[in-house]
């Protein structure tokens, strides 16, 4: 988790990842989500005002697919979904393309995670 961290992590925030630099398994995810739930106190992953609109923060491609968390993901949201990841649920997109892994298939509040078509 170390690394990862090390990698990611400046200060309270995530840092903005591209494609070439980007988490390459969901293993990675948890763990960049769990320290900065152990290691911050931000309500937010990404610096509040930082972009504008819609803004892709956490980058993931795995098993042929890409992922993205947007930067006004919150941490009430991460709690859930980690706790989620913890029982193993599966994830489940919607019509469009919103990631949860609620053992109902409800979208999680506070959670921008989508699959990229």
């Amino acid at each position: 988790m170390r690394e990862i961290l090390e990698k990611y992590l400046a200060g309270e925030y995530i840092i903005q990842m591209g494609w070439n630099n980007c988490l390459n398994s969901r293993n990675e995810l948890r763990q960049l989500l769990s320290g900065w739930l152990q290691l911050t106190n931000s309500k937010t992953i990404g610096a509040p005002g930082q972009g504008v609109g819609v803004n892709p923060l956490i980058k993931l491609e795995t098993g042929g697919r890409r992922y993205v968390l947007n930067q006004d993901t919150k941490r009430e949201g991460i709690k859930l979904f980690l706790e989620n990841e913890r029982n193993e649920n599966p994830w489940i997109t919607s019509q469009t393309n919103r990631v949860s892994n609620a053992q109902n298939g409800e979208h999680i509040v506070g959670l921008q995670m989508y699959r990229l078509p």
